[in-house]
């Protein structure tokens, strides 16, 4: 194999190296030259074609790394989305249930309020008692009942 000009350099190795150099280019019939040159220029394409792939490599990795930016800005975006949406779901819910909550605390107020009806109820207790209105234990029990009215008011 012989190149358009070469120029001789003088260089040191050690025995065990040029002893295989020497046996390799014997088995395969070239001269140390062309073997040397082979090898130094496969050497040298393999830099090469290593740099390639580490940019090739590099430039997928950036892809990736955008695609990935790009799913979690997604993600992101539909987690706020999900807590908006919860929180008009719990305004909702709390927007529906506000109205039976006060109808039942206006239904508690409404029977526990008007001391008509507590009188009235006293009156009824009074009269399943079977007792006569001049009976010891009917004007004990009206008393206790009256004062029980009074202090559910708050009259104390």
């Amino acid at each position: 194999m012989q190149d358009k000009k070469r120029i001789q350099v003088n260089f040191r190795l050690d025995e065990n190296l040029l002893a295989a150099i020497q046996a390799k280019c014997k088995a395969e019939n070239i001269s140390q030259t062309d073997f040397i040159t082979q090898a130094l220029k496969a050497a040298i394409e393999n830099d090469a074609s290593l740099n390639n792939q580490l940019s090739k490599a590099l430039s997928c990795l950036t892809l990736r790394l955008s695609h990935t930016e790009t799913c979690l800005a997604n993600c992101l975006a539909l987690q706020q989305h999900l807590s908006e949406r919860i929180a008009n779901l719990e305004k909702q819910l709390m927007g529906d249930l506000q109205p039976a909550q006060e109808e039942l605390l206006s239904k508690k107020h409404h029977q526990l309020s008007p001391t008509a009806d507590l009188a009235a109820i006293s009156d009824r207790i009074l009269v399943e008692m079977r007792l006569g209105k001049q009976a010891p234990g009917y004007k004990a029990a009206k008393k206790a009942l009256s004062r029980f009215i009074s202090e559910l008011g708050g009259d104390s």
